[in-house]
């Protein structure tokens, strides 16, 4: 009979004492952070793990949604909307992990700020990815739209008769409303620590971050329950009379 420690023994090539630590490669992974000698506040781990997670998980979405993009474009709806779900559910914890930060006190921050030189979240390669797949994304279902020859408004009239297109757009607005959600937290945060009308890291106003709520990734998806509601609201105003 095998030994017990014939099924424990490493067999992967790397460093770790275990497999699952040379696969994941955590003695690398651990080490992206400071030293605790390092830290110009200890508050500077939480700081540092928050980002790190939250550009892992921004990775791993940002990948799912391109692998999404690759079946919409060959008209394979199910799929796609199985990985935008799958995109999804990785960044709903990176909202989360922002309000992980909120627990840092102002005056503490200012001291982890220090050493941030001139970087400022807006330059999250995760978050930049995700604002580069997104329109590839958009383009991508409104050549699926001209295949089947019809508008978003039809699109919405007609949903039961091209389901899984529908089920596509609602899938890109939740995407989108997620974009907004973090959004939306990452501006509370700002004002939280550093205030809401001072000059961040990169000298950029905390006024921009408010700005950039007002942009949206499918507009038109968004449009399109202005006019159904219009659209409902004449039929009625019509049927009164």
């Amino acid at each position: 009979m095998a030994h017990r420690h014939e099924f424990t023994k490493p067999i992967l090539p790397g460093k770790g004492a275990t497999d699952y630590e040379r696969y994941l490669h955590t003695d690398e992974l651990l080490a992206l952070q400071k030293t605790p000698q390092e830290l110009l506040h200890k508050d500077e781990m939480t700081f540092l793990v928050v980002h790190q997670s939250s550009e892992l998980l921004m990775k791993g979405a940002e990948f799912e949604l391109g692998r999404a993009l690759e079946a919409l474009e060959r008209g394979d709806y199910g799929n796609c909307t199985r990985l935008i779900r799958r995109a999804i559910s990785l960044l709903e914890p990176t909202i989360g992990l922002l309000h992980i930060l909120e627990t840092i006190s102002p005056c503490d921050y200012h001291l982890i700020r220090a050493g941030l030189g001139h970087g400022s979240g807006l330059d999250s390669p995760g978050f930049l990815s995700l604002l580069h797949i997104g329109p590839r994304l958009g383009q991508a279902f409104h050549e699926q739209l001209g295949r089947a020859g019809v508008t978003i408004g039809e699109l919405y009239r007609r949903h039961e008769e091209f389901f899984g297109l529908h089920d596509v757009a609602e899938r890109l607005l939740d995407f989108d409303e997620r974009m907004q959600l973090f959004r939306f937290h990452h501006l509370k945060l700002a004002e939280r620590v550093i205030g809401g009308r001072v000059v961040g890291t990169m000298g950029t106003p905390v006024e921009v971050l408010q700005q950039r709520m007002e942009s949206w990734l499918y507009k038109d998806l968004w449009d399109v329950r202005n006019q159904i509601t219009a659209a409902t609201n004449e039929t009625t105003a019509g049927e009164k009379y």
